[in-house]
């Protein structure tokens, strides 16, 4: 069992995992280039991953090639220029423009990492979208703000709403609609404050419902109706206690809060969530079949280390994507076959150390390339020459140690903090540091310049003055300022809310904290006492079942 480069810890690497790195290595002239085992364990491989991904640290900048002002998730001091999205996918540059012969006296990836500074990066990723200029990563969404990562939304505002309407402060929900501070759910509408629910409505205060409706403070409930902390009322009597919770009250949200913990505690929790699934494991895994130590994964087949993704096949350790097959080491965008150890690539195939590439083929060390083949270092050549380059320049990464390697972070656009590696794995400056990993300094926020206090502001946000949303808040935790958009406040007195006390930030942060961490330990099913794998520590005090101990008690 091997020890991991970074962390030291062992980390398992089976003969599944060396079948799927034969499986993934390229061959070029009829001879296979094979791809090593990894020298990082999978936390450490995915940390390295995600330090490329800055969701929300956002710039005012200017397009380097139009020079209209722009908002950027480029820090203005950094050498790669940041283009507009019509500017990055115009026709008025090339990106072999830069292109540069392979050096075999140096190192690759310090080659590649100068080449990337030079080339043009998107300032922020909105695809096909309207009226959603403040938005990352995001595509075919409409009239939103500041969410990241999600597709096909419309009307929603902070977090990470896939496929949904209306809905405010989330992470990753999908299918939801007049949604509020609601965390993996799916197939809601009218929930407020909901963690693990799924195809329910009017909700608020619940954990892991499925099928109902009209429950408070409710946990681990199947196909019912008029509950409250689990007690089964008459619709009428239902209603009268709803009327008498005014969740718009902060000492309200906090006692619902604390009663619908001590609940949590007292109900059978299942191992995984997970539904239409063989053979799998990790945690929110559906309608997949042979799927291990993954999180957040729809539809997918043969993948193992994979976390945010949806309908891959035969992909190992990939973060935020979707319509991928033979992938390894890759985050972000979608739709790639062999694609391997690359960032941000979008249609491309047969494409090994490659960046912001789009609708290409047979790449290698590439950057911001669009409807291309055969290129080396940006640098154009014939295939013929594609295919006796390459094999040399694998060999002079072998050599060095570079080869079956994602980028060192090193490479990577942002400081660490900017990243969503600060979220999953928090490091200290120094320790990001000492591990040669950037820090951002100079990150764009104020603090103590409050227009109102909140002891002027009514807790109930129907209340609340339009003048609201010209007003520099300040947030109660952080004492970073932020403000209220007019279409957000609708939400909050259309739904007798209270305007939030905490910044964006703040409140994201909060939503994670509650989720159980990306990892697996064993513990023994508290009823027939297997041993299970599930992302509940064995000293949690939940009690943690099997999954047909919980389907025979719950269902």
């Amino acid at each position: 069992m091997p020890s991991c480069r970074h962390c030291q810890s062992a980390f398992d690497i089976t003969d599944a995992d060396l079948a799927f790195y034969k499986k993934i290595s390229p061959m070029i002239n009829g001879k296979t280039y094979a791809v090593p085992p990894p020298t990082l364990c999978p936390d450490c491989r995915q940390q390295r991953r995600l330090s490329f991904r800055n969701e929300h640290t956002f710039y005012r900048s200017t397009c380097k090639c139009c020079g209209r002002g722009i908002v950027s998730i480029l820090h203005p001091d950094h050498p790669t220029p940041p283009y507009c999205r019509d500017c990055w996918f115009g026709d008025s540059w090339d990106s072999r423009e830069w292109g540069r012969s392979f050096n075999v006296s140096r190192l690759f990836f310090s080659q590649f990492s100068e080449l990337k500074k030079m080339v043009p990066e998107l300032a922020l990723s909105i695809w096909n979208s309207e009226n959603s200029n403040f938005c990352n990563y995001v595509g075919d969404v409409k009239d939103c703000y500041l969410i990241f990562g999600p597709v096909y939304s419309q009307d929603c505002y902070y977090g990470s709403p896939y496929y949904s309407k209306n809905c405010v402060d989330t992470l990753v929900i999908r299918n939801c609609e007049h949604c509020y501070e609601c965390i993996d759910s799916r197939e809601l509408h009218t929930c407020f404050y909901c963690q693990d629910c799924h195809s329910s409505n009017d909700l608020a205060f619940c954990i892991d419902l499925q099928g109902c409706h009209d429950c408070i403070g409710c946990a681990g409930l199947r196909h019912k109706e008029y509950h409250m902390f689990n007690e089964q009322l008459s619709k009428e009597e239902y209603l009268r206690r709803k009327a008498e919770l005014d969740m718009s009250r902060r000492d309200v949200r906090e006692l619902l809060d604390k009663k619908l913990r001590e609940l949590s505690l007292a109900i059978p929790h299942r191992s995984m969530q997970s539904n239409q699934t063989e053979d799998v494991s990790g945690n929110y895994v559906y309608a997949s079949q042979r799927v291990f130590d993954s999180y957040y994964a729809d539809k997918c087949q043969d993948c193992r280390y994979c976390a945010q993704v949806v309908d891959l096949k035969d992909c190992h350790d990939l973060n935020f994507t979707e319509e991928n097959e033979l992938c390894y080491e890759y985050l972000g965008a979608y739709q790639n076959n062999r694609t391997l150890f690359s960032v941000f690539c979008n249609r491309v195939q047969e494409c090994l150390y490659c960046y912001a590439c789009h609708r290409s083929h047979n790449l290698f060390g590439c950057v911001g390339m669009k409807d291309a083949s055969y290129c080396i270092l940006n640098k154009q050549y014939t295939k013929e020459e594609y295919e006796r380059s390459v094999p040399i320049i694998i060999e002079h990464m072998r050599k060095n140690s570079e080869y079956g390697e994602f980028f060192p972070a090193s490479v990577s656009s942002f400081g660490y903090n900017e990243t969503v590696a600060s979220e999953y794995f928090p490091l200290r400056k120094e320790e990001a540091v000492q591990r040669g990993w950037r820090w951002q300094d100079d990150l764009p926020y104020t603090t103590g310049r409050d227009s109102i206090g909140w002891d002027r502001i009514p807790e109930n946000a129907t209340n609340v003055p339009d003048d609201i949303t010209q007003e520099i808040l300040g947030c109660t935790d952080c004492k970073r300022n932020y403000r209220i958009i007019p279409q957000e406040l609708t939400f909050y007195r259309t739904h007798g809310l209270s305007v939030p006390q905490r910044c964006f930030d703040c409140r994201h942060r909060a939503r994670i904290d509650r989720r159980n961490p990306r990892k697996l330990w064993n513990r023994k099913c508290a009823k027939c006492k297997a041993t299970i794998a599930t992302s509940y520590a064995p000293e949690r005090p939940e009690t943690v079942l099997c999954e047909q101990c919980y389907l025979a008690e719950v269902y």
